[in-house]
């Protein structure tokens, strides 16, 4: 084994031992629309905190935001939505308030607080305290909302906003937790394609394959957004898959991997496999511990090879 290997094992046996506070709650019940978190807004002039401008850390959305001088940050102090001061102040207000009410639901799915999240971010992320909004105009009702490890992007004009605000937010939510618990400073996500969507889905409610339809999808084909077909139900399959590790290890343990490869990230294991996925993700999965619904150790060799089997005999 070598030395990230032996590293990550001897790290995922401390972290599951129970240095991690974690907790189990549920979603808070849904927000009262007619009211707003409250907060006030900030010109950077005076403050000096302007948007991260870190290109490894956002997206195209979320570039958008650099040059804005303005930004509401929530009594609480942990959300700050930039944006341009042609917005309303309802447009600052509503994407906050998402942000605030749905990030303690989200983390509790990863077994976190706030206060550990932001521990364990990467240091190499600016304002690690802070979930931080970008009013883009980039995004569209087709494309309400992108997460990056930097910030989540939400469409401004909230008056505009599709029925099913609470669902997107919450799946770009577990996307901005996912990259910033698995990422110290690569430039592109170390994640597969089926794992962050399947997890991002099961995060937020959205629907999972019946495990009878297995075979209908291959979802550990889909490494990257090129590999994957125009399935609609794909998403689904993703679900399924991520589903499955998580009934036989528990959120802990897959929060844990995230860790894992966060570590592997810093060591600098930053190339890539044949099949596509990065080594600090097959490195990270394989020494951290990973079984199938009979208790077996499971690589990720074996999960890919055998996948239909184990889904055809966990049921």
């Amino acid at each position: 084994m070598n030395r990230t290997a032996t590293v990550l094992a001897g790290l995922a046996a401390v972290l599951l031992s129970g240095c991690k506070v974690t907790m189990s709650e549920g979603f808070d019940d849904e927000p009262d629309r007619d009211s707003f978190s409250s907060g006030f807004f900030l010109y950077i002039s005076n403050t000096g905190e302007d948007f991260p401008d870190d290109s490894w850390s956002l997206n195209t959305a979320g570039e958008v935001c650099i040059d804005d001088t303005l930004y509401f940050e929530t009594d609480s102090g942990r959300v700050r939505v930039y944006g341009s001061s042609a917005y309303s102040e309802t447009d600052f207000r509503a994407a906050a308030t998402e942000l605030e009410r749905r990030i303690d639901g989200v983390l509790s799915r990863f077994q976190l607080r706030w206060p550990e999240f932001a521990e364990d971010r990467s240091t190499a992320v600016r304002y690690p305290d802070h979930l931080i909004g970008c009013l883009s105009p980039t995004l569209s009702r087709t494309e309400f909302a992108s997460a990056s490890v930097a910030a989540v992007s939400i469409m401004p004009y909230a008056s505009q906003w599709p029925y099913d605000t609470d669902r997107i937010i919450t799946h770009e939510l577990a996307h901005y937790v996912q990259e910033n618990l698995s990422r110290y400073q690569a430039r592109e996500s170390l994640l597969p394609l089926w794992f962050a969507e399947g997890q991002a889905s099961v995060v937020a409610g959205e629907p999972i394959a019946p495990v009878y339809q297995h075979h209908d999808y291959d979802p550990l084909l889909d490494v990257t957004v090129y590999d994957a077909t125009t399935a609609d139900y794909r998403f689904e399959h993703y679900a399924l898959a991520y589903h499955y590790l998580e009934e036989a290890n528990g959120q802990l343990t897959l929060t844990v991997l995230l860790d894992l490869i966060q570590f592997a990230d810093w060591e600098g294991l930053d190339g890539t496999t044949y099949s596509g996925e990065s080594e600090a993700f097959v490195e990270a999965f394989n020494t951290a511990g990973l079984v199938d619904h009979r208790n077996r150790y499971l690589s990720l060799d074996r999960f890919k090879t055998e996948y239909h089997q184990l889904l055809n005999d966990s049921y």
